[in-house]
């Protein structure tokens, strides 16, 4: 698959497929990609002849279908924002993912704000030498939009592959949704897409409306750790290069914008960081992050229901109320 080629040619064997929508992909020569479609066509093989050639026709449609949701959507912060609630609306809010995507991107947005404050700031400071400030602020921002896109262009079509399945399933075609999601990936998934999607779909299918919930919002900690390492490639490495004074203080991230549930209300409120908080460090930022974006808003279903219709109510067609699930 396309993900095994780019591990082999940058010797990486932990690179994710998110890094195909990026700059790794010119790394990937012909050969690669012939190599690749020669994986996937064994791997469709492998699929029970009575389901391959729907297997291949679903896949296609999957695509496709993919495409236009990516083309329509993922072209600016709030196009993506109503695409959230497009995908939210399929799953009847079953899975609590795409709501907290909604509330991670208010705090995103109200980033940027602040951003472009020290933006203004930096501009005049430029003029008194402190030129490390602007590229700071352009930098983070440009971090946070590219890593906005690739997470959308990344859990968009796992999640579609899901409810494909879902779909296939409730018109009573289970085996060939088993087969769909057993048999080959689109080129740009990798196995962790395969999990998500896999898993999502057992989810749906739990019956009981308090197992199911908790199920998928264990599920959408796991998605959120994957999100996260989309931003920690966005980042990149940490410089070598000793920070001025002034660039230390700002990083200094004493607390962040958190959803919380108040009195059947959903405000942003600080979310507290321990002492000597690093943004770059990947694991404490999923544990506290997780704990601020995810489990503020699942610690129940009526807290849940909350937060969904706050971001359908602020985000959705105007007089939508949210179809949720439980």
């Amino acid at each position: 698959m396309l993900i095994d080629a780019l591990r082999r040619r940058l010797g990486d064997p932990e690179a994710q497929s998110f890094q195909l929508f990026g700059d790794d992909l010119i790394a990937l020569t012909g050969g690669d990609l012939a190599d690749a479609a020669r994986e996937w066509q064994a791997a469709l093989t492998r699929v029970p002849a009575a389901h391959r050639a729907r297997v291949e026709e679903e896949l296609t449609a999957l695509q496709a279908d993919a495409h236009r949701f990516l083309r329509k959507y993922n072209r600016s912060v709030h196009a993506r924002l109503a695409g959230y609630i497009e995908i939210g609306r399929r799953c009847r809010f079953a899975y609590p993912w795409p709501v907290v995507a909604i509330l991670g991107i208010e705090q995103v947005m109200e980033g940027m704000r602040h951003n472009r404050v020290y933006g203004i700031v930096g501009e005049a400071a430029r003029r008194v030498g402190w030129r490390a400030l602007a590229q700071l602020t352009d930098g983070s921002e440009d971090v946070l939009r590219r890593t906005n896109r690739g997470i959308f262009a990344d859990s968009l079509p796992t999640v579609m592959l899901a409810l494909r399945a879902d779909a296939l399933r409730r018109k009573g075609e289970a085996a060939l949704a088993g087969a769909l999601l057993d048999g080959p990936l689109p080129p740009t998934f990798d196995d962790e897409c395969r999990t998500l999607a896999r898993s999502l779909y057992d989810g749906l299918g739990i019956e009981d409306a308090q197992q199911r919930f908790a199920t998928l919002s264990r599920l959408t900690v796991r998605h959120f750790a994957r999100e996260q390492a989309i931003f920690t490639h966005q980042i990149g490495p940490p410089s070598s290069r000793p920070q001025p004074a002034v660039l230390r203080r700002l990083l200094a991230i004493r607390a962040v914008p958190a959803p919380i549930v108040d009195g059947g209300r959903v405000k942003l409120a600080p979310f507290a960081l321990p002492a000597g908080f690093d943004m770059r460090d990947h694991g404490a930022r999923v544990s506290l992050f997780g704990r601020a974006f995810v489990d503020s808003i699942t610690r129940s279903i009526a807290d849940y229901r909350t937060a969904a219709a706050h971001v359908v109510a602020r985000w959705g067609r105007p007089g939508e109320t949210a179809p949720i699930a439980y």
